[in-house]
């Protein structure tokens, strides 16, 4: 009797049906296409792990909804419930601990990778023309970031939590005019309660990724149009970025032998979409559940807005903002410190783009400027650290 997978399968011909499957989605949204997009991009040669530091964020940002997504399953967002469900989530609810506890590490991975990554692409003048939208869209992003750790700070509703939320939402009160109304809409009411908790839980679990997700996608949909910048040559201004002819038989031969032409650099597939990313995103998620094991995240004390705490100390990336809060006597001069960063990366590409060059030393003034503002950052996040009287000098004297 001859073989076969009709006899081997009892008559069902599983495979012909998946094809009838692929091939309604595929006259519908062409996937074929879309795969052959993805798979024809070129990886340029000077590509390494410091131009993966934008996937990592990416994927901290995906462990982040994932983790958050499964603590909606028992966090109550009210001011009498709050505290008692994340107590719960730590001690009742099955791995709830680890996943609490990742979700608090990925969060500052997030930040960390979104920081160098910021670094990266300005050092390497990776916003310069005809990339200022991709470089807009990725500090839109940053200060999203920055949104998820102020919302996500009250959301336990403990003792460090409540007074940090109530330091945040009086800030904009130094705001000439609008000041008091901007504390109430953050507030939802004169002080700090049920609406405060209410507004910032749907920030977080609703506004924020929503916001994020959307800019996320145009600001990969713009890398993917203009392709990953060029390499900071030393003397030679932005290099033209050039599309592979496929129908070049040397640039064919050697891609038949698994080799990519020297200028252009390798097939994203499969060394790149097949072995590089899988180990990203792996490595990251592995790092986060390993920190998240070695140093499982703490449950303060209750909140109680009648007990000042001695000391707040926000996260580790609100370090240098605390220090500005707590040191600058003029509450206005601080508020425009802090929004004078955010504002100011905003116009670097538009200013910049006068030197074409990409490389550092090319670009004195920026590379100046990029000094003086990691040594001013760093100063006011170790002085925050430190009491009050002693922040400005270090305690060096």
């Amino acid at each position: 009797m001859k073989f076969s997978y009709t006899v081997l399968w009892g008559g069902f011909h599983w495979f012909t049906y998946l094809n009838k499957v692929y091939d309604w989605f595929e006259e519908r949204l062409e996937i074929q296409a879309i795969a052959d997009d993805i798979t024809s991009k070129y990886v340029p040669p000077h590509v390494n792990i410091f131009y993966c530091l934008g996937g990592i964020t990416l994927t901290c940002f995906l462990v982040q909804v994932a983790t958050g997504f499964a603590m909606t399953f028992y966090y109550r967002p009210t001011v009498t419930e709050a505290f008692a469900s994340v107590q719960y989530i730590m001690t009742e609810a099955n791995f709830g601990w680890l996943i609490r506890s990742v979700h608090r590490w990925s969060a500052s991975m997030m930040v960390l990778m979104m920081i160098l990554h910021v670094f990266r692409v300005y050092l390497t003048g990776g916003f310069k023309k005809p990339r200022e939208l991709t470089w807009v869209t990725g500090v839109i992003l940053a200060v999203l970031t920055a949104s998820f750790g102020v919302t996500g700070y009250s959301l336990p509703w403990d003792q460090i939590g409540y007074w940090a939320v109530k330091i945040v939402t009086g800030v904009p009160e130094a705001i000439p005019v609008i000041g008091s109304s901007l504390v109430e809409l953050l507030r939802g009411s004169s002080s700090v309660g049920q609406s405060t908790l209410t507004r910032f839980y749907s920030l977080h679990t609703f506004v924020l990724p929503l916001l994020t997700a959307v800019f996320m996608l145009m600001h990969f949909s713009m890398i993917r149009k203009q392709g990953i910048s060029g390499w900071i040559y030393k003397n030679s201004p932005i290099p033209i970025t050039k599309k592979p002819d496929l129908n070049d038989p040397v640039l064919r031969a050697k891609l038949a032998k698994g080799m990519g032409h020297n200028y252009y650099g390798e097939p994203a597939w499969p060394n790149d979409l097949l072995y590089i990313f899988p180990v990203v995103i792996l490595g990251t998620i592995a790092c986060n559940v390993g920190l998240a094991v070695l140093e499982p995240s703490m449950i303060g004390e209750p909140a109680d807005p009648f007990a000042t705490p001695l000391e707040i100390l926000p996260e580790w990336y609100f370090f240098p903002v605390f220090q500005i809060l707590r040191t600058v006597p003029n509450k206005l001069l601080g508020v425009l410190l802090m929004v004078s960063v955010p504002t100011g990366l905003l116009t670097v590409p538009f200013l910049e783009n006068v030197n074409k060059f990409q490389n550092p030393f090319r670009r004195p003034v920026a590379t100046t400027i990029f000094l003086i503002g990691t040594v001013v950052a760093l100063w006011l996040g170790i002085g925050a650290t430190l009491p009050i009287e002693k922040s400005l000098t270090l305690g060096l004297f």
